[in-house]
């Protein structure tokens, strides 16, 4: 993956952001410290597709915070900038709150001023009786869409219809 243009990101970002190794950072007026990652994922597709991370490091509210929205969006254009690639957000299950977390992200996807230059889509399937979410997220100007969206379908068809 190619590093993220932390200067250009900061240019339109409301947060400061910061990177410590393949990390980016930011910290709300709340006080919240957000860790972004993107960690290669072989799921759906060999290469060039990364799975998106977001972490609030020290699980500190940052209450209707657009701020935080605003930066992560920003943060996402610095990375496809960067990389004409895939992104797979999967909700984190470890609390119980993946639903909640997947309609934020929903939402502020909904409200992103330039969704409309990003095929944007979310499955939700349950496995091992964990309901899990994910989100896939590909430019529409990526030569392979049709094929990354039918790989996507059949992956996620493959993955609801797994024995338990």
């Amino acid at each position: 993956m190619n590093t993220l243009d932390i200067s250009a990101i900061n240019t339109n970002a409301p947060y400061s952001v910061w990177n410590v190794d393949e990390y980016y950072f930011f910290r709300t007026k709340y006080g919240a410290l957000y860790k972004i990652g993107f960690m290669p994922d072989d799921t759906i597709w060999d290469e060039n597709a990364y799975q998106f991370l977001i972490v609030n490091e020290n699980n500190t509210t940052s209450p209707n915070d657009a701020h935080l929205k605003e930066t992560v969006f920003c943060i996402i254009e610095g990375f496809f900038k960067a990389n004409p690639s895939i992104l797979l957000y999967l909700c984190e299950t470890g609390d119980g709150k993946q639903a909640s977390r997947n309609r934020l992200f929903i939402r502020w996807f909904k409200e992103y001023s330039s969704k409309h230059l990003f095929y944007f889509d979310t499955v939700s399937m349950t496995a091992e009786g964990v309901d899990n979410f994910a989100a896939i997220i590909v430019q529409k100007s990526n030569p392979k869409l049709q094929e990354i969206i039918d790989e996507f379908n059949s992956v996620v068809r493959i993955l609801a219809n797994k024995p338990e």
